[in-house]
């Protein structure tokens, strides 16, 4: 795999953009031989097709191509709104050319099942898998979903909940529905190769107050034991 980092001289996103594909790889486990061109002309940007600094091509594939028609020697505005792709499309990208395994889970909001699903995965199955997760009308991250997480070492309080339109240039080679919603509601989904629906209840959006930590220490539970055996036999 080959990854290619362009930039322009004094730019302020260059550094970060370094280090984000470091610790993106070092995410995956991987190693990458990372080759940085500098653009100085003209010349330069018009023989690299260079659309901003600084970009990112994995395999001589721009990681944003919608956001790179033109050629320019200035800053260059991801989908995000900012000087750098989103962490999660990267990381999607980058897998998905070292040859592993992906997976999307989708639930309604982003918030409880399919950041349990995520966490579960990536957690359990990482030799395997790499997981990612997205919902049609993203909520906060239940502050319950990261306590009972944490009870079973697995640690989710920087994530954050994504709409599902962010992975539209990214390709899977699994997505799981995971409510009846996400079926009756998604109507684009990401390129994949497979797809499957396996429906979690959702003790939080079923407006339960009382026992509330109890009945997500079910669902995680549940999660755990029907994805492992469901992963595995894939």
């Amino acid at each position: 795999m080959n990854i290619e980092l362009l930039y322009i001289k004094d730019c302020p996103n260059f550094r970060k953009a370094r280090r984000l594909i470091h610790d993106t790889v070092g995410s995956l486990g991987i190693k990458i031989s990372l080759r940085k061109i500098e653009i100085e002309s003209e010349d330069d940007s018009k023989k690299y097709s260079f659309p901003g600094s600084p970009t990112i091509r994995i395999n001589g594939e721009d990681v944003e191509p919608e956001t790179a028609s033109a050629t320019a020697l200035t800053c260059r505005i991801y989908n995000n709104g900012t000087g750098l792709p989103d962490r999660e499309i990267l990381k999607c990208k980058i897998a998905k050319a070292a040859g592993i395994k992906t997976i999307l889970f989708i639930c309604t909001g982003n918030a409880v099942r399919s950041q349990i699903a995520e966490a579960v995965v990536n957690h359990f199955l990482k030799d395997r898998w790499v997981a990612f997760s997205a919902g049609i009308m993203p909520m906060e991250v239940n502050k319950d979903v990261i306590k009972v997480m944490q009870e079973i070492g697995i640690d989710i309080s920087k994530n954050r909940s994504k709409h599902i339109d962010i992975f539209k240039n990214c390709s899977f080679d699994r997505i799981i529905t995971l409510c009846s919603d996400a079926d009756r509601l998604c109507l684009t989904y990401p390129v994949y190769d497979e797809k499957d629906r396996i429906v979690f209840h959702d003790p939080i959006s079923a407006g339960f107050g009382f026992g509330q930590l109890s009945l997500l220490r079910k669902l995680r539970d549940e999660i755990k034991k029907s994805l492992i055996k469901h992963l595995e036999n894939i």
